[in-house]
């Protein structure tokens, strides 16, 4: 894992975003552009707006603005807006696959990130609609309009990557190959390719180091005099600290997650 890892007092880390996005760019056959303007449209209370309305159908089934008029019965899919990706599922259209989830109290990131596998199945397209109630505020809309056409998305398998631990915040969405891409062979490469979970301390000087694991911050001696606890570390300098042991004068430690 090629990112860096941060050093101060009260803090030890890698940033979440930059280990989903190198993720991403790793696993990256494409951009996904229309799937994501998708997701931003149904991955968040309310809609994308307030006043859209959200419907699907299969790619060669064209959706004009009769076919979405108030009271319509045998119109496209309405997706509900509160979770539209797994709306999306029921249908058939995909299936959703949790590659990765990781907390910041568990793990050397500075807050959780989550990786996602979604399976498109077959090729749909969505489109947006604003409803508006001109002369009545009951009963159907009077006025509406499609809004937004994102277009097609075709089979594949995308990855969506998000960081936060309490509120999750986007970072990138890409496609990582075709619908028959082995989803296990992707949490394979995450956990080998991206370990958050172990920290190796080594000292410039004297050579000696230090393993801790699982978000810890007692660092256990591997070819050192004792453990040390990062709480204890002194003169945190460029991401290094102090070397704690008790021969070593000038000897700088540095920090590698992964």
């Amino acid at each position: 894992m090629n990112v860096e890892t941060h050093i101060d007092y009260h803090e030890l880390s890698v940033d979440a975003r930059d280990t989903v996005t190198e993720i991403l760019n790793r696993i990256r056959v494409a951009d996904a552009p229309t799937l994501a303007t998708v997701l931003r449209m149904t991955d968040r209370p309310g809609g994308y707006d307030a006043d859209t309305s959200l419907y699907v159908a299969d790619a060669l089934t064209k959706i004009d603005r009769e076919d979405v008029a108030p009271g319509t019965m045998d119109g496209p899919a309405y997706l509900d807006d509160t979770d539209g990706l797994r709306e999306l599922e029921k249908l058939g259209y995909l299936t959703v696959h949790d590659l990765a989830y990781e907390t910041s109290s568990s793990s050397y990131l500075d807050e959780g990130r989550s990786l996602t596998a979604i399976r498109v199945l077959r090729p749909f397209h969505t489109v947006g609609v604003v409803y508006r109630w001109r002369r009545a505020l009951v009963g159907p809309a009077d006025e509406w309009d499609i809004v937004t056409r994102p277009g097609v998305v075709w089979p594949g398998v995308y990855v969506h990557g998000a960081v936060g631990d309490y509120r999750s915040r986007d970072v990138g969405l890409v496609c990582a190959g075709p619908p028959e891409l082995d989803t296990d062979a992707l949490i394979y490469a995450i956990r080998e390719d991206s370990d958050v979970f172990t920290c190796h301390a080594v000292c410039d000087s004297c050579g000696a180091d230090w393993y801790a694991t699982d978000g810890s911050w007692t660092f256990h001696a591997n070819q050192a005099h004792a453990d040390f606890d990062f709480d204890d570390a002194r003169r945190h300098a460029a991401n290094t600290v102090l070397c704690p042991e008790p021969l070593c004068v000038s000897g700088r430690v540095s920090f590698t997650v992964g």
